[in-house]
């Protein structure tokens, strides 16, 4: 799921939420309470889950480098 960062026209409010593509982008500012505006943002994630990632784990048998005994 990607952060998007919302700011308030009206009070200059801003928060960074973790939202769905599929979500509404209808969200509230907790200060004023008007509707808040999505503002592109650099903010990325980058999860890596698993044993290790390392140019050994995806090489394929037989090429330079790997050991085929």
């Amino acid at each position: 799921m990607p952060l998007y960062r919302y700011v308030c026209p009206n009070c200059g409010h801003e928060e960074v939420l973790l939202k769905k593509f599929s979500e509404a982008d209808g969200v509230k500012c907790e200060v004023c309470g008007s509707k808040m505006v999505r503002q592109m943002s650099n903010l990325g994630v980058i999860v890596f889950k698993g044993n290790g990632y390392y140019t050994t784990d995806f090489r394929k048998k037989g090429t330079v480098g790997s050991s085929s005994k």
